[in-house]
């Protein structure tokens, strides 16, 4: 007997969240097993899951790229120029390309990321490796190192998906997301320095 590897939660939220290649197809020229050989090839991402029937699951955006690029010839050149512009701009390592596009390819940048862009690739790894810093000398008492904190947070939760809430959280993962390393880690311990944006958000003025 099989055992399940997604939880019903994880099934609620990956079906909830992430679409088949059928309904991506559906109104494009290419049929789904155009793109199932596109992706065996390396010139497009994998799934970002693929549930125990056997259903690939994509992000919604997944043809965005594509589409801006011109097509899958042109996939790879465009990427690279805007993880490189992007990198310039934010002063971020432009060495992390190579390894950023494997990743774009194996769709994990579908799993952590809601819009998938170079961009927001650059973004994220540009916050994690800050928020590390943060967290790791932390100042609690400075106003700026509370300001920090408190922006890079909210913006990390802004570019972040919620992930699967328990296949992307078990012991088979590498390590927990950043969502729950970083996001929740910060907020759990300097509860003070997102207090007042949680009055904010709740309709309450903050004193």
């Amino acid at each position: 007997m099989s055992t399940s590897k997604f939880t019903d939660a994880d099934v609620a939220y990956i079906t909830a969240s992430y679409v088949t290649l059928e309904a991506l197809c559906a109104d494009r020229p290419d049929s789904p097993d155009e793109i199932r050989a596109l992706i065996d090839e390396r010139r497009l991402p994998r799934p970002s899951y693929v549930l125990d029937d056997g259903r690939g699951m994509f992000p919604a955006d997944y043809f965005r790229l594509v589409d801006k690029a011109g097509g899958v010839d042109k996939l790879s050149e465009h990427f690279a120029a805007r993880h490189r512009a992007a990198s310039l701009a934010q002063h971020a390592d432009p060495d992390e390309l190579a390894a950023d596009w494997q990743a774009y390819l194996d769709g994990i940048y579908g799993i952590c990321l809601r819009e998938l862009t170079p961009e927001g690739i650059v973004r994220k790894s540009v916050l994690v490796s800050s928020l590390c810093e943060l967290l790791m000398l932390p100042r609690p008492r400075n106003v700026e190192w509370q300001r920090a904190l408190r922006e890079q947070i909210e913006e990390l939760d802004a570019l972040e998906r919620e992930f699967a809430p328990d296949f992307d959280r078990s012991d088979d993962q590498e390590r927990p997301p950043t969502r729950d390393l970083l996001i929740k880690a910060a907020r759990g311990r300097f509860p003070d320095v997102f207090a007042e944006t949680a009055a904010t958000s709740s309709g309450t003025r903050a004193i």
